[in-house]
This record gives structure tokens, sequence and C-alpha cells, in this order.
């Protein structure tokens, strides 16, 4: 549940995790959330965002205008927002893990 809450903090900003034993919330900052990214990235556990970014440019053409980190069904996933030439906003979902594109979205 920590790791959700640390992905999910990218792109929220920040996040609430409770322990098992605390009916208080922690808030997990956006600073411990980029920390923990960067030790799964120096841990080849997941790709860099530098190389994610290179991967999507190279399926989609136009600007990259924000990006995401989440965890679907265990798997980390990035969501990269791009606008193409035609003006047109098409979402790319890239596993973090194995650079693999899962899925483009509005790209007809």
């Amino acid at each position: 549940m920590l790791q959700l809450a640390l992905f999910l903090c990218v792109g929220l900003g920040h996040a609430s995790v409770s322990g098992a034993n605390d009916d208080h919330a922690g808030v997990v900052s956006p600073d411990d959330a980029r920390e923990h990214i960067r030790e799964r990235v120096q841990r080849g556990e997941i790709k860099s965002l530098a190389e994610l970014r290179r991967i999507v440019a190279g399926e989609v053409d136009g600007e990259i205008v924000s990006t995401s980190i989440d965890q679907e069904h265990g798997v980390t996933v990035y969501e990269f927002r791009v606008l193409r030439p035609d003006n047109r906003m098409v979402e790319v979902e890239i596993d973090a893990a194995s650079g693999v594109v899962l899925e483009i979205e509005n790209d007809e």
C-alpha cells in the first residue's frame, strides 16, 4: 500500500497512508516519492524517465505535455500525454520496467 501511495504522490502532489496500528493518516511527501522512484531506477527495477520519454517519442510524434506514474495490477506504469502536431492529445501508457508500450489512446 505504501508503494501505491508513493506512486500516486507523483501525480497528485501528496498522498495519505495509514499504518495497521495507526488511526491517523501520515502524509508521504513528493520528495519521498521521487526518492523512492529514483532508488527503483538505480536498482534497475524500472527504467529512467528519460529513457521512457525516448521510447514514447519514437512511438508518437508530438510534444510530451505531462507525465504521471501509477500502479496497475502490480505493474508500474507511466502515462504520457502527448500533443500531436494536429493538436490532438494522445495518451501513451508504458510499462516502467520493460519499456513496452501498453496502450496508445486516441491515436486514430
